[in-house]
């Protein structure tokens, strides 16, 4: 999921819950998520929900509206609520017309208050876009694109199945340029099968050279349920060793760093702290709330975790039958929500000591494993975070396992 909070527009603008003991955000600020399910391909490695029948998506569109309705019935405390950042992922959200996303656009005005300073994302596919579709969502408040290039390599993009060139993903984001958007971001992956140094350094010099404000590099992670997770367990695929894999992460760092993108989350690099990506720092943070709706979106509420059906069909049947689509919820264990935060803040901005003592009554600055983290290089302390280094990064998961003992 990849979104400014400066460059709002007039179009934007013009638009009692059960707490506990972690709720630690200003209720007055609130995030919210919305996800569209449709593509046009099913990537071999995505294992968001997604579907390629697009016959039904004018229908979504018309449920969607009515969900955020139900949202509000059953949490009225959620009316006039303002929304500081606002991210349309999926699936390809870009695939939406900007007369889709206008009628959604009037159904969030109805029910929340859209801040001056919103940061709105739309994540776009490249071969999806022209120059009138995003003028269009320009005009109607989007000030932040997000565009899954993921490679410049025309093989590479045929392996993992998009549907774009690397001149068609150049000319997107010349379009968005075009269309007066001020904070584009560009994904890319590493670590693909075979992945050379060279081709990556390619893929690099290619986003380098279009001059997005933020960049996201992933590493290819093989996720259970996925056609990739096929043709790994089939041996139609090896993964990259983890040691090759380190250094192509560790080259990714050094040519954004060298360009001068600062790294401030393990996938995310950006120009200016003005352009990082806040909509997804609000997951990382661990305590701030956020709304969601569609199929399989995620929320946090009121202490409360609560995720959608992950099918179109069974999210049609409840909404029209009245009820939100939600599969569960749970209020996390405090053991578990001081895992959760860990992780979370540390992989992003750091982790807030004073805040995490208050809460979870722990002194980080005292724990056992400190001085070995410090001496490793592998974190830091600054003010009142703990923090990841460049190399710490490269580590964040085994640095959690250490700090949780």
């Amino acid at each position: 999921m990849t979104l400014s909070p400066t460059s709002s527009t007039s179009s934007t603008s013009d638009v009692g819950h059960r707490t506990s003991d972690f709720s630690a955000s200003d209720f007055s600020a609130l995030s919210a998520y919305f996800h569209i399910p449709f593509c046009e391909t099913k990537c071999v490695y995505c294992d968001f929900y997604s579907i390629e029948d697009r016959s039904s998506q004018s229908k979504f569109v018309s449920l969607l509206k009515k969900e955020i309705a139900l949202k509000i019935e059953e949490h009225p405390e959620l009316l006039g609520r303002e929304l500081h950042t606002i991210f349309f992922g999926g699936g390809t959200p870009s695939l939406l017309s900007p007369e889709e996303l206008s009628s959604i656009i009037s159904e969030i005005k109805k029910n929340f208050i859209i801040a001056r300073d919103v940061e709105f994302t739309l994540e776009c596919n490249p071969g999806t876009v022209t120059l009138e579709k995003l003028s269009g969502y320009r005009k109607l408040g989007v000030n932040r694109l997000s565009f899954g290039v993921q490679s410049f390599n025309a093989d590479e993009l045929q392996w993992l199945s998009r549907i774009h060139s690397a001149d068609e993903a150049r000319i997107a984001i010349k379009l968005a340029r075009e269309a007066g958007f001020e904070n584009v971001s560009l994904d890319l992956m590493f670590a693909l099968p075979n992945q050379t140094k060279e081709k990556l350094s390619y893929s690099l010099d290619e986003a380098l050279a279009l001059g997005t404000d933020h960049i996201s590099a992933y590493n290819l992670t093989v996720e259970e349920g996925t056609p990739l997770n096929r043709m790994v367990k089939l041996g139609q695929v090896g993964e990259m060793a983890q040691e090759e894999a380190a250094e192509l992460f560790e080259m990714v760092q050094t040519r954004l760093a060298e360009a001068g993108y600062s790294q401030y989350e393990i996938s995310n690099y950006a120009k200016s702290p003005a352009t990082r990506a806040h909509h997804n720092l609000v997951y990382w943070d661990g305590f701030k709330e956020y709304v969601s709706f569609g199929p399989s979106a995620h929320e946090f509420l009121g202490g409360m975790r609560a995720w959608n059906v992950s099918s179109l069909e069974q999210y049609g049947a409840m909404i029209e039958g009245g009820k939100l689509p939600r599969i569960n919820s749970e209020e996390l264990p405090i053991e578990n929500r001081k895992t959760e935060v860990l992780f979370c803040q540390l992989r992003a901005t750091g982790i807030a000591l004073r805040q995490f003592k208050k809460i979870f009554g722990e002194d980080l600055l005292r724990h056992a494993e400190l001085p070995m983290l410090l001496h490793e290089g592998m974190v830091v302390v600054e003010g009142d975070y703990l923090k990841l280094t460049k190399k710490g990064y490269r580590f964040c998961d085994g640095v959690v396992i250490r700090l949780m003992k």
